[in-house]
């Protein structure tokens, strides 16, 4: 029943033009993600969040984030803390 309504709400999200939908993500405060950290992606839509990264088809941007680095620091053994992305970044989007 619930995984019904989460995805008739993404159904709803992904209709939305993607700029209208970025100003609606940059309108609310950002929220700490699962993955770790502040993520300027997720979105409370109807009291459930959605990762409009996902919804936009550009997969979650923490999790590129982490890939990123475990894949540099594979051959270092670097204790550099992680950055998070400064606000919303899609490529591709102008």
């Amino acid at each position: 029943m619930k995984d019904d309504i989460v995805f008739k709400l993404k159904a709803e999200l992904r209709k939305i033009r993607k700029g209208d939908l970025l100003r609606m993500v940059l309108n609310q405060k950002e929220r700490k993600c699962v993955l770790g950290g502040v993520c300027p992606f997720l979105f409370e839509y109807r009291r459930i969040l959605f990762c409009i990264s996902e919804i936009l088809g550009q997969g979650c941007q923490m999790e590129k984030l982490h890939f990123d680095h475990e894949v540099q620091g594979e051959g270092e053994h670097s204790q550099k803390p992680m950055k998070a992305p400064d606000g919303p970044w899609l490529p591709g989007f102008g």
